[in-house]
């Protein structure tokens, strides 16, 4: 099947995912089912359309370009990217899933279900918003807030085995004095380090568009919500597939590693009065990528005719994202601060 819609078995109304009761619930009758109760439901009807002649209506469209469907629920048109994997039809609303964007070597074998709301994420850029001083009191306007999109990133998460070495010079320094003369006595050492590291889970995302040091913001994800990977948990989200494989990803996965081994290293280097580190190299081996969908909320705004992007972890709330600085809330402050140096500075004065 090209497009999936998961219809509610009372009425027929789509069903979505919902982030907070981790079901999948119908917002027209308001029934709602288990994981269970939709993979038994999709069983039947994958079973009753296996017994049916099928019918040729695949997708248009070259490799990598966009893509022609017909909704399943209206039979309205909806031309998507080459890597979209889920979205709404724009002509009813429903969500649609395309199970053969996440096939063979797309198809994920790990997800974290969304944890948090549309609303939550939309409250917690108005909390950011409201904790910076130094922000133009009107961009927290709720109006300015274009649109909000959950989605399903991509990500390779990589495990590997490492061993590391580091060489250091280091020095301590003694200092005494006696009636005539003060003495400093500078002892130069040559350290040495050796170990092994067994690395989990470090993620990049696969996506092109994305920009890597946002979605390296959003980290750390709880890892312990993962769970096996079902089609199912699109349903009223968008999702993607990769366009940046595990071979193009690892660069900078092995860059990220060899930075957080480096400063582990380094920590073990305390008692000196200095070090400074001479060689480090690693050695990686054993090396395991693992491809999973992620929950990321998007919130774009528009202020004073610029864009501005924000990102949202679904799943654990954390928010980052360039803000607008207020040149005149910012001369306010340097103002206030300058006024009250000066205030101290005088009542200093007063109480010599």
């Amino acid at each position: 099947m090209d497009v999936l819609n998961y219809q509610c078995p009372n009425c027929g109304a789509p069903l979505k995912f919902s982030s907070q009761t981790q079901r999948w619930d119908c917002e027209f009758c308001q029934s709602s089912f288990t994981a269970e109760q939709l993979q038994a439901m999709e069983q039947a009807k994958t079973d009753g359309r296996e017994k049916a002649a099928p019918e040729e209506t695949g997708p248009s469209g070259e490799e990598g370009q966009g893509k022609v469907y017909s909704c399943p629920n209206c039979g309205a048109e909806m031309i998507t990217e080459g890597n979209t994997a889920a979205t709404f039809c724009a002509f009813c609303g429903s969500p649609a899933v395309f199970p053969k964007q996440l096939s063979g070597e797309f198809a994920p074998e790990k997800l974290i279900p969304f944890r948090l709301t549309k609303e939550q994420a939309v409250e917690a850029l108005q909390k950011l918003c409201k904790s910076k001083p130094l922000l133009p009191r009107d961009f927290s306007d709720r109006n300015h807030i274009e649109k909000v999109t959950g989605i399903y990133v991509p990500f390779w998460l990589f495990d590997c085995s490492m061993s590391v070495r580091l060489d250091a010079m280091a020095q301590r320094v003694q200092t005494w004095s006696d009636s005539h003369y003060r003495y400093t006595k500078t002892d130069h050492y040559r350290l040495e380090r050796e170990g092994d590291l067994e690395v989990r889970g470090v993620p990049t995302d696969g996506l092109q568009r994305m920009s890597d040091d946002m979605m390296d913001a959003l980290e750390p994800f709880d890892y312990s919500s993962l769970c096996d990977f079902q089609m199912s948990y699109l349903s009223g989200y968008f999702a993607e597939r990769y366009d940046v494989d595990k071979e193009a990803s690892w660069p900078r996965a092995q860059a990220r590693i060899e930075r957080s081994a480096r400063a582990l290293t380094e920590q073990t280097l305390h008692g000196y009065l200095s070090c400074q580190t001479t060689n480090f190299q690693t050695s990686v081996f054993n090396k395991e990528s693992h491809y999973a969908m992620l929950p990321v909320w998007l919130l774009s705004t528009q202020y004073k005719g610029k864009n501005y992007l924000f990102a949202m972890n679904g799943q654990t709330g954390k928010m980052v994202g360039k803000l607008p600085l207020s040149y005149a809330q910012l001369a306010k402050w340097f103002g206030i601060c300058g006024g009250l140096g000066f205030l101290l500075t005088l009542i200093g004065g007063l109480l010599l």
